[in-house]
Formats: C-alpha cells, sequence, structure tokens
C-alpha cells in the first residue's frame, strides 16, 4: 500500500518509533507531496531510499544541504538526522522506501552484515546524493522506483525481487563511498546523540517557553556549549528551531480544520494573534488565514 509519511514524521517527537512494513518484511513504501510543509528534523533506524518526481526540495542533514530536482533522489544513513522542505515554496512530490538493514544482511552473523552493512551505517557518512544525471546513480534511482512499484503492487513473490533490488543499491552505495575516519565518527556521534535529545525536549514542550538554560540541563552542559551545539548541527539556534517547529504545528492544525486560528495560536505556545501572525507570515509567506484558505482550496 503507497501511504503518506507525513503525519508519521510531523507528529512523533523526532525518532521515528513507526515500524516501517512488518517484523518479517521491514519495508515500507510511500508517497510523499508537500507544499509549503515541510519535514522538521527527525531521524529513524532505517535507510531511507527517496526519489523525487515533481519539483525541487531541499535536504539537510547535519553536515550538508542538498538541492534535488525532479528525477534526482537521496539515500539516508540509518539514524541519519534530516529535514526536508520544498524548493522556494514550490509544489513538490517524492516516492520514498524506508527499510531495515536486516531485510539485507539477515543474521548479524552473516558476511553480508559484517563486510558491508555494519560498516556502512557505523560510517560517518550521513546522505549520499543521487543524481539522474549520473548513469550509475540513474540506474539505482531506476531500481528504488522498481523496488517501490513492487511494495505498492505486491505482485507474487515481490519480497524476493524487492530485496534483490535493495541488496544491489547497497552493494553500488559500498563500492563508492570513500573510507571513513573511526575517531572523527566517534566524536560526531556523541555531538549528534547531545542535540537529538536537545530535540526531543524541544518537541515534547514546545507549547510552553523554554530557556536556554533549561534546554542545557537536560543535556548537563553550559548554556554557552549548548548553544555551540546546536548551532554546529543544525546550523541554527535553539530559540530559531523552536519558533519554526511550532510554525510547522501550526500549518498541521489549520489543515486539519478543527481548530480556530486563535486556538491554534495558543496551542501552539504562541503569546498573541499579532506575534503568531507576524511570525507566520516570516516563515510561510502568507498570513495563517491566507494559508487556511489555501489548504481548503
Amino acid at each position: 500500500m503507497n501511504e503518506t509519511l507525513t503525519d508519521n514524521l510531523i507528529t512523533s517527537s523526532g525518532y521515528e518509533r513507526k515500524q516501517h512494513g512488518t517484523k518479517d518484511f521491514p519495508c515500507a513504501a510511500y508517497g510523499s507531496s508537500l507544499c509549503q510543509i515541510c519535514y522538521p528534523w527527525h531521524w529513524h533506524e532505517e535507510f531511507e531510499l527517496s526519489v523525487l518526481t515533481q519539483g525541487s526540495l531541499w535536504f539537510y542533514t547535519p553536515r550538508e544541504t542538498i538541492l534535488l530536482g525532479p528525477g534526482d533522489g537521496l539515500f539516508l544513513n540509518s539514524e541519519a538526522m534530516h529535514y526536508v522542505e520544498p524548493y522556494k515554496n514550490t509544489d513538490a512530490a517524492k516516492l520514498d522506501l524506508l527499510f531495515h538493514g536486516r531485510l539485507v544482511y539477515g543474521q548479524e552473523d552473516s558476511v553480508f552484515w559484517k563486510k558491508y552493512v555494519q560498516p556502512l551505517q557505523q560510517s560517518s557518512f550521513q546522505s549520499f546524493p543521487l543524481l539522474g544525471s549520473v548513469p550509475w546513480q540513474r540506474t539505482l534511482l531506476e531500481k528504488a522506483q522498481k523496488a517501490h512499484g513492487l511494495c505498492v503492487t505486491r505482485p507474487a513473490g515481490y519480497e524476493f525481487q524487492v530485496r534483490s533490488l535493495l541488496s544491489e543499491v547497497i552493494l553500488e552505495l559500498c563500492l563508492h563511498l570513500p573510507g571513513q575516519d573511526k575517531d572523527s565518527r566517534t566524536v560526531g556521534r556523541q555531538e549528534k546523540e547531545r542535540v537529538k535529545k536537545m530535540l526531543l525536549y524541544l518537541h515534547e514542550n514546545y507549547q510552553r517557553p523554554i530557556s536556554l538554560a533549561e534546554l542545557s540541563a537536560q543535556v548537563n552542559i553550559c548554556e554557552r556549549e549548548c548553544l555551540r551545539s546546536f548551532k554546529k548541527i543544525l546550523r541554527q539556534s535553539p530559540i530559531q528551531y523552536l519558533i519554526r517547529y511550532r510554525i510547522l504545528r501550526a500549518c498541521l492544525l489549520l489543515t486539519e480544520g478543527s481548530q480556530s486560528i486563535l486556538e491554534v495560536c495558543e496551542s501552539c505556545g504562541f503569546e498573541s494573534p499579532s506575534y503568531f501572525s507576524k511570525t507566520f507570515r516570516s516563515v510561510m509567506g502568507c498570513t495563517p488565514t491566507q494559508y487556511l484558505r489555501g489548504s481548503r482550496s
């Protein structure tokens, strides 16, 4: 079944706890459409393989900012922090495959885990852009689309075909990725784990005021180090992130249509309707009322 990933990502605390696929076949296909709304920073245990079918998208990881156009795609590593938004608030659509590594390696005593998947998962790389203009990458994108179609239509024996296609994708990536430095990997992972804890706290408490002192206390560091780590990984301050996250939540509530604009303002932690409207416009390029009308048209 071709589901949508948007609600699962937006409503999670940051770590995507949803099981993608089933325990015996951990792979799921999604179709996502984005117009103005974007996915906040999040991460999940599964690998993610995306193909852009319409428009252009920004993909952000702690290390990279990647702009992809139609026919391009991206491979995201397990546990990679990432954030997605449309280019210049235009319409965009993509196909996503989320699959656990065990679909490819089977057991952790297998050569597939030890020689290929484990080094890939534990490497410092976060994402690998796949460009339609590069022949070998275009081949991987075609395999991804074929696997996505099989997961949607589910013909007899599709599980074998999907596993084979994704195994070929993993192998090609392993062959093309550069060597990784173990020491830099460990340091980077420790800092990202700290920022993940801060993100979880912001997501769970966004409806009320949160000070830098309060946030830094959650990870047992001083305010200066808290601000430095957050800016280094996410390229914005905790306050800037919190404001944008509140607006994303407001967009969802406005789209659902169960609350008035005033109720949305209060639900998302804004002090006053005027400040809410001003902030909404600065982030989304329109007022809450204009956004509400657009979502209903």
